[in-house]
C-alpha cells in the first residue's frame, strides 16, 4: 500500500509540474504574441497608407500671404497618414515665409491638417533693405510686398531696437503736433537726426535726445506763427537754445530759447 501511494504522489507531481510548465510556456507565447501584435499596431499606425491626411485647413487673419501660397508650401511636403505626417517639418517650411510670425501645425481626426497663422505687422523700413516688425524682429519680404507710408529708420548693425523705443516715444511727443517722422537716423557717431514728413530736419545730436526734442515740441507753435518761412533744419544741440537754417533763404538763424 505505501509503494502505491508512493507512485501515486510521485505521478501526481509529475502532472503538477508539467501544468506549470505548460502555464509558464502559454504565458511566454501570450506574451510573446502581445508583444508582437503591439509591434504591428505601431507599425501599422506609421504606415504611410494609415488614415492619409485629406484636407488642409488654414486659420488665421493674414493680408500679404494668401492662403493659396501657404497651400503651395506645405504641398512640398510630403502628407502622409495621419500619424506618420512629419508636422515639425512642414512647421519649419512654413517659416520660410518671411511675412509669416507665428506657425502652428496639428493634426485633427481623422484626416486632417490644421495650420494657424498669424502675420507679422511692419512698422518701419530698415536701412532701406529690410523691414523692421513690431517687436522688434527683422524680416525681408519682396520688396513689392512693403506696406505704403513706412517710416525709415537708419543705424548701425544691431540698433533697431533703440531706434524702435526711440522712434515709438518720438513720435508719441510729436503727435501732439501733428508731426509725424519720416526718417529717424542714428550715425556712426551715435548722433540722432529726425526728417519730418513736412520736410523739416531736426539734429538732437548724441545726448539728452529726448530733452532737446521736447524743447522743439515746446517752442515749435511759437516760431512758426512768428514767421511765414519754414524751416529745413533745426539744431537742437545748443544747451539754451537752437540754430535754425530756413528753406527759402538758406540763412541760419540762431534763437536763444528762454525755457521755464
Amino acid at each position: 500500500m505505501m509503494a502505491r501511494k508512493k507512485i501515486n504522489k510521485l505521478h501526481s507531481d509529475r502532472r503538477a509540474e508539467n501544468r506549470a510548465v505548460m502555464r509558464f510556456l502559454l504565458r511566454g507565447v501570450a506574451g510573446v504574441a502581445m508583444i508582437a501584435l503591439a509591434v504591428w499596431g505601431v507599425l501599422e499606425i506609421q504606415s504611410n497608407e494609415t488614415l492619409p491626411i485629406q484636407n488642409v485647413e488654414v486659420r488665421g487673419e493674414f493680408s500679404k500671404v494668401t492662403e493659396q501660397q501657404i497651400q503651395t508650401v506645405v504641398s512640398q511636403n510630403k502628407l502622409h497618414g495621419f500619424f506618420s505626417t512629419d508636422v515639425d517639418a512642414i512647421t519649419d517650411s512654413m517659416r520660410k515665409i518671411p511675412w509669416l510670425e507665428t506657425i502652428t501645425v496639428r493634426r485633427v481626426w481623422p484626416d486632417t491638417l490644421q495650420l494657424t497663422v498669424t502675420e507679422r505687422k511692419a512698422i518701419a523700413r530698415w536701412n532701406s533693405s529690410t523691414l523692421l516688425a513690431v517687436n522688434g524682429a527683422l524680416f525681408n519680404p519682396k520688396v513689392e510686398s512693403y506696406p505704403e507710408g513706412l517710416p525709415k529708420l537708419f543705424g548701425p548693425k544691431g540698433t533697431e531696437h533703440s531706434l524702435l523705443r526711440n522712434y515709438i516715444t518720438m513720435s508719441a511727443n510729436l503727435k501732439r503736433l501733428e508731426l509725424q517722422i519720416e526718417e529717424l537716423i542714428m550715425d556712426e557717431r551715435r548722433a540722432w537726426a529726425v526728417k519730418l514728413t513736412d520736410g523739416t530736419t531736426l539734429n538732437l545730436g548724441r545726448k539728452q535726445t529726448n530733452e532737446r526734442l521736447q524743447r522743439f515740441v515746446d517752442i515749435y507753435k511759437n516760431f512758426t506763427v512768428a514767421n511765414k518761412e519754414k524751416p529745413a533744419v533745426i539744431d537742437l544741440r545748443y544747451t539754451n537754445g537752437f540754430a535754425i537754417r530756413w528753406e527759402k533763404s538758406l540763412k541760419e538763424t540762431a534763437i536763444k530759447a528762454q525755457l521755464g
